[in-house]
């Protein structure tokens, strides 16, 4: 009976080694990656709004009526106050340069404006009544909203972390072992970038046919989303 427990203890502590060796001494890393092209579900419009005058009061109540102006008009063709995303307002010097002399201009008041929508068709509309209303259009975006962004950053870390397995178990064969247990996952990186559709030649915005067609010929294009994963893995010795 006693030889019994004996051999059973010291099959329990073989056991006990192997694992031991099995998951101690060299490691793999691998970078797993990820590259999803996706489409948008917002379209993004970016007014700048100016007004300019010697007494900064005149230029901020001048702008304050074409900010007033333009927000009835967009929400008069549909869109909802939370469609419409007030941003950065300045009131700066602009200068002049003649004969190598800087010369004070006036005072420019600027506000940006963030339009956004799910219906691209309505991207048209937008422009025009932002245009007609006193505003320049510096860009248009597809891009993608925060639920979008979350649903499509699991599905790349998902994938990233495939890629990284992948490559640890190929480089492991590579070397004659196997993966062990995993070690750490020393980053995750998750990428995405808006598509820029239009872009104002002008500095400020423009305010001409060339954004106004740009917006009647609007079709959604692919967003590039991507991530990144660092892994460690033990190398099974067994």
């Amino acid at each position: 009976m006693k030889n019994k427990v004996l051999i059973g203890i010291l099959l329990v502590a073989i056991i006990a080694v192997i694992i031991y060796i099995g998951n101690t001494g060299a490691v793999v890393s691998a970078v797993g990656e990820s590259n999803l092209e996706v489409q948008p579900d917002l379209v993004k419009v970016y007014l700048n709004l100016e007004a300019r005058d010697k007494s900064s009061k005149v230029a901020k109540d001048s702008l304050d009526v074409i900010s007033d102006d333009v927000q009835i008009a967009l929400l008069r063709i549909g869109l909802s106050k939370e469609d419409i995303k007030m941003q950065s307002y300045n009131i700066y010097q602009e200068y002049d340069w003649r004969n190598g002399e800087q010369i004070e201009k006036g005072l420019v008041a600027s506000q940006q404006i963030v339009v956004e929508t799910n219906e691209f068709d309505l991207t048209a509309e937008i422009v025009d009544a932002a245009i007609d209303n006193g505003a320049l259009v510096s860009w248009i975006n597809f891009e993608l909203s925060d639920e979008k962004q979350r649903e499509y950053k699991v599905k790349a870390l998902e994938e990233a972390g495939k890629d990284a397995n992948k490559k640890a178990e190929a480089t492991a064969a590579g070397l004659g072992k196997k993966l062990g247990k995993l070690v750490s996952v020393e980053s995750q990186d998750f990428n995405y970038g808006p598509y820029r559709y239009f872009e104002a030649t002008a500095e400020g915005g423009v305010a001409d046919s060339s954004v106004k067609q740009a917006a009647l010929d609007i079709a959604p294009k692919e967003i590039n989303v991507n991530a990144r994963i660092s892994v460690k893995y033990k190398l099974r010795s067994f």
